[in-house]
C-alpha cells in the first residue's frame, strides 16, 4: 500500500469514528502558495492541523500546524541528514508562530521506510526508522496517535489559562512569596511585561540576577515582579532512555568548506574591483566626527594599545568535555514579570531617541542611573567573577555576538558593549528601513545578511573583516537617509571597540573597564547633543 493510501485511509478512519474526540485534519501535500505566516517559502509533505482551525480556502497558517511530514522516494534518504533538516526548517517555522509551544511531533516517510521524531527546545530526538509494510499496525498507530493526540501531547502550551470571555491569565509566584494572577494584553494599560523564555539548569535564573542588580543599587535595570519555572526538558523527556546520540550520511566537510571559500572569495573580489566610493561627503574613515579625531590625536595608537588588556583563552580540552557529558540540555521553561515594559527599541521614535537609549542601556550595564534606555533581558547574563555557567551551548542572538564570543573566548565585558555596537548597527541599517517607511527601498542582498549564515568561526571572520575602517563604509551605505546623521558615531565607535595594534584589528579587553565606557558613553553624549540641536 502506498503512502498516500495509508494517508486516505488515516483521514477517513479520523474523520469517522473519533468525532467525539478533538481531532487533527490530515493535509497532504501542501505547496509553498498554501502556506501562509512565515516570511519564508517552504513546502510541506504532510501536516496535521487543528479541525477546527479557521480555513481561508485552501490556505494553512503556520499557528495551526500542529504535525509537520517529510516524504522523499528513496529509502536511504531516512538516514540523510538533508531529511532531518528539512523537519528542522518545518518545525522553526512552528516555534516562530507558535512561540510558547513546548515541542513539536514530526516524521518522514522515504519510500517504504518511516522514522518518527520530537523537536523541543534542546534538539531533536527519534524512535529509529522502521519498515512500513513489516510493522504496517505501528506506522497506523502513529499517524492516528498523531490525529488523537491532546493539547499537552502535543507540546502546546499549558501554562497560559484561556478563558471564555477571550481573557489570557497566567499564575506566577509573586516577589514576596504570594501568588498573583495575571491578566494578558498586547496593549496592557500598565507598564509590566511577561517574558517567557527556555534557559539552562546551568545558568542562574535571570530573576536572581534582577534581584541581585536591585539590592546593589543598579539603576536603569527593570524590576521582578514575578515569576513561575513551568517545566523542564528533563521533565518533558521523563521516562525516555538515551542511549548514543543520532549519527547521519553527510557529504565531506571538504566539500561544504570549499563552497564556502569560493563565496567569500567572490564577494572579497567584487569589493576589491570596484572603486571605493563614499557616499557622504567627508564620509571617508580617516575623518569622522570632531570626538573622532580628537580620540584619533590623543589616546589612539597605530603600534601601542593605551590600555592593559586582560589575558584570554579559549577553553580547555577539559571543559569542553565535562559540558558535554549530558545526553541533552536541561532547560527550564520560565516565565517572568517585569516592570517598566517601555517599548522595543527598534519602535525609536527619532534618531536621537535611539542614541539615547542605546547609551542609557549601556550606561545601565554599567551600573550608572539609566533614563530613557532600560535593561530588561538578563536571562543570559552572569555575576562578574562567576565564572563559566557550564551551559553546554553558546546562546546569544548571532548577529550580535562579538567576535571573540563567536570564537568561544571567555565573555567579558567589552564583548557586551560591542554587542551594543552591533545592535544600533542593526537599528539603522535593517530596521531603519521600515521605520521610516522605505521598506521596498532597503538592500537586497546586505552585508549584514552574513552575521547570521555560516558556522561560528565563518561570521567571526566576516564581522571581522567589515570591522575594518574602508569595508565599514559598505555597511553605513546601508542605512536609511534618515539615519545618515549617526554614520559618525558609527565610525567613532567602531575606532574605540576596535584600534589598530600590531597592523592588524584588536578586539581584546582592556582590564580597566572605565576607559572604554568613558569613551564610548561621551562619544554618543557629544552625537546626542549635536542632534538635539539640529532638531531645536
Amino acid at each position: 500500500m502506498s503512502i498516500f493510501a495509508w494517508l486516505t485511509l488515516a483521514t477517513a478512519v479520523d474523520g469517522r469514528a473519533f468525532r467525539t474526540r478533538q481531532c487533527r485534519k490530515m493535509i497532504s501535500p501542501v505547496s509553498k502558495s498554501d502556506l501562509i505566516g512565515s516570511d519564508a517559502d517552504r513546502q510541506v509533505g504532510l501536516l496535521l492541523k487543528s479541525q477546527g482551525a479557521s480555513d481561508s480556502g485552501t490556505k494553512h497558517d503556520w499557528k495551526d500546524i500542529r504535525v509537520v511530514g517529510e516524504l522523499k522516494q528513496p529509502d536511504a534518504q531516512i538516514s540523510a541528514k538533508g531529511t532531518l533538516l528539512q523537519l528542522a526548517r518545518y518545525v522553526r517555522e512552528v516555534f516562530i508562530a507558535q512561540p510558547t509551544r513546548r515541542f513539536v511531533h514530526a516524521f518522514a516517510v522515504c519510500g517504504t521506510k518511516a522514522e518518527a521524531w520530537v523537536f523541543d527546545r534542546s534538539g531533536p530526538f527519534s524512535s529509529g526508522f522502521f519498515d512500513i509494510n513489516r510493522d504496517s499496525k505501528q506506522f497506523f498507530q502513529m499517524l492516528m496517535g498523531y490525529a488523537m493526540m491532546a493539547d499537552e501531547e502535543l507540546g502546546l502550551d499549558t501554562f497560559v489559562a484561556h478563558h471564555s470571555d477571550r481573557v489570557d491569565t497566567i499564575t506566577i509566584e509573586g516577589s514576596t512569596g504570594e501568588e498573583m494572577v495575571m491578566h494578558l494584553d498586547t496593549k496592557p494599560l500598565c507598564s509590566q511585561y511577561a517574558i517567557f523564555s527556555w534557559t539552562s539548569e546551568e545558568r542562574a535564573a535571570e530573576r536572581d540576577l534582577l534581584k541581585l542588580a536591585s539590592e546593589r543599587g543598579v539603576k536603569g535595570v527593570a524590576e521582578a515582579i514575578g515569576y513561575c519555572d513551568t517545566t523542564t526538558i528533563a521533565e518533558l523527556r521523563n521516562g525516555l532512555i538515551f542511549e548514543k546520540r543520532h549519527t547521519f550520511q553527510s557529504t565531506p566537510s571538504s566539500t561544504k568548506s570549499s563552497v564556502t571559500q569560493t563565496r567569500s572569495l567572490d564577494r572579497r573580489q567584487k569589493l576589491a574591483g570596484k572603486k571605493r566610493r563614499y557616499p557622504d561627503k567627508g564620509a571617508q574613515p580617516s575623518k569622522g566626527s570632531k570626538f573622532s579625531r580628537q580620540l584619533s590625536g590623543n589616546d589612539m595608537s597605530e603600534t601601542e594599545l593605551p590600555f592593559t588588556v586582560q589575558s584570554m583563552h579559549p577553553p580547555s580540552l577539559a571543559d569542553r568535555d565535562h559540558r558535554g557529558q549530558g545526553a541533552y540540555d536541561n532547560r527550564i521553561l520560565r516565565c517572568l514579570v517585569i516592570s517598566p515594559a517601555g517599548r522595543p527599541i527598534y519602535d525609536y521614535r527619532s534618531p536621537v531617541e535611539l542614541v539615547v537609549a542605546i547609551c542609557d542601556a549601556i550606561r545601565a550595564h554599567q551600573t550608572a542611573d539609566g533614563n530613557s534606555g532600560m535593561l530588561i533581558d538578563l536571562d543570559l547574563a552572569k555575576e562578574i567573577g562567576s565564572g563559566r555557567s557550564g551551559a553546554r551551548h553558546q546562546t546569544g542572538t548571532m548577529e550580535f555576538m562579538a567576535i571573540e564570543v563567536l570564537r568561544n573566548v571567555d565573555h567579558t565585558y567589552r564583548h557586551d558593549l560591542e554587542s551594543f555596537f552591533y545592535v544600533l548597527i542593526w537599528q539603522c541599517a535593517r530596521h531603519g528601513w521600515q521605520r521610516f517607511d522605505r521598506l521596498k527601498e532597503r538592500p537586497e542582498d546586505s552585508f549584514l545578511n552574513q552575521w547570521y549564515t555560516g558556522s561560528y568561526v565563518q561570521i567571526a571572520s566576516t564581522k571581522k573583516g567589515h570591522m575594518d575602517a574602508n569595508d565599514f563604509e559598505y555597511i553605513l551605505q546601508e542605512f536609511p537617509p534618515e539615519l545618515g546623521c549617526v554614520k559618525a558615531l558609527c565610525r567613532t565607535l567602531r575606532q574605540i571597540l576596535f584600534p589598530i595594534h600590531e597592523n592588524a584589528l584588536f578586539t581584546g579587553t582592556p582590564v580597566k573597564w572605565e576607559r572604554l565606557y568613558k569613551t564610548i558613553i561621551q562619544a554618543s553624549e557629544t552625537t546626542i547633543k549635536d542632534l538635539e540641536d539640529t532638531e531645536k
